[in-house]
């Protein structure tokens, strides 16, 4: 018998999973682990198996109940099955003695081959961050960790799992300020602030300004006025972040950008409304620019945006950003947005050395 760490995406739908399990099984494999990993292809099922001799026949199987045909496959060993949770909280434990030593267990979290301190500022040089063989995981506004696998990519799920890691054990760098000053692509000076409850007759007059394909495009539905529930969801901490925007010394908002929580860990929701006036400015770039770095504040690995593919501004927005975007379900009018948070503040930082940093710090959005 030999052990193997096997990774792939399950049929979604009823049943998807037992028959992956019925087959591993009729091959004589023993599933001693499993997890589930959050990517960009959907939900990615990892088992340890534990199969007799040749192992050709059993992931041959695994294939034909992939969706993608994909299958990666590594070998694993004893000391890897266990629960990730005590794992990573011994790991936690010992970073507490030991915090530069954060390298080695971000490694050994994630089984990886290596990892090793990097300047942020400098990341994509040196050519070392291929997305097939490498992650980043910041630590701070200036350094970071590069985490390197040869075997097999990281997925959004490890993402999470490195942050939560890293937040922990290090000292806290300080939060992405809410209130701040952003610019969108002209260098339009524009205002962030964080919804009080106090804002909720601005936030009504905004809606009203706005048309109703505007209004339709971000709920889905057309409304004449915001409900009293609405309001306090935009005001409610508990629920996530709202952001007013506003013009350089002006008190009307003119867009609102929102970062919701969900009920998938490492995973929060982003959706926008701009006033008609100020549409193809850049305003809902530079809301989404500050609003994934707040999602990296928070250690989220990924945010999402539900939309329609008649929203163009929505969709162009993302797409611009990094994202991949799904149908919902075949027919369905309705798309899904993925934005690895991670990805997308490499982004910035590879088109302008430290923009990661300024970003980070609260210092705008990127001007072009």
């Amino acid at each position: 018998m030999s052990l193997w760490r096997v990774r792939t995406a399950v049929e979604d739908r009823p049943g998807g999973l037992a028959r992956l399990v019925g087959a591993l099984a009729g091959c004589g494999g023993n599933i001693v682990g499993l997890s589930l990993h959050t990517d960009v292809s959907g939900v990615v099922d990892e088992f340890v198996v534990d199969l007799p001799g040749d192992h050709g026949a059993a992931l041959r199987a695994v294939a034909e109940h992939s969706p993608s045909g994909t299958v990666t496959v590594v070998p694993a060993h004893r000391r890897e099955v266990g629960d990730d949770v005590t794992r990573a909280l011994l790991l936690a434990e010992r970073l507490r003695a030991h915090p530069n030593r954060l390298p080695d267990a971000l490694a050994e979290l994630l089984l990886a081959d290596g990892a090793r301190w990097t300047n942020l500022t400098r990341i994509g040089e040196d050519g070392e961050l291929d997305p097939a063989t490498a992650m980043l995981v910041p630590v701070g506004p200036l350094r970071g960790v590069l985490v390197h696998r040869a075997s097999h990519p990281f997925t959004w799920t490890e993402s999470s799992r490195a942050d939560a890691l890293v937040r922990s054990v290090m000292p806290s760098t300080g939060p992405v300020p809410a209130d701040r000053t952003v610019r969108t692509a002209a260098g339009v000076a524009l205002g962030l602030r964080q919804v009080r409850k106090a804002d909720t007759p601005a936030l009504s007059d905004l809606h009203r300004r706005c048309s109703a394909e505007t209004v339709r495009s971000r709920y889905f539905a057309g409304m004449d006025e915001l409900s009293p529930h609405m309001l306090r969801v935009f005001c409610d901490p508990e629920r996530g972040l709202t952001l007013a925007v506003r013009p350089a010394g002006e008190e009307e908002p003119v867009a609102l950008g929102h970062l919701m929580y969900t009920l998938e860990p490492g995973v929060g929701e982003v959706a926008f409304l701009v006033e008609d006036a100020w549409q193809r400015r850049g305003v809902g770039t530079a809301l989404a620019r500050a609003l994934t770095a707040t999602a990296a504040d928070w250690g989220l690995a990924e945010v999402r945006a539900e939309t329609t593919l008649a929203n163009a501004g929505m969709m162009r927005i993302m797409v611009g950003l990094g994202a991949s975007v799904r149908v919902w379900r075949t027919g369905s009018p309705y798309v899904q947005a993925r934005l690895p948070v991670a990805g997308a503040l490499r982004a910035g930082a590879g088109r302008r050395g430290g923009q990661l940093a300024r970003l980070m710090g609260g210092g705008g959005a990127d001007p072009r």
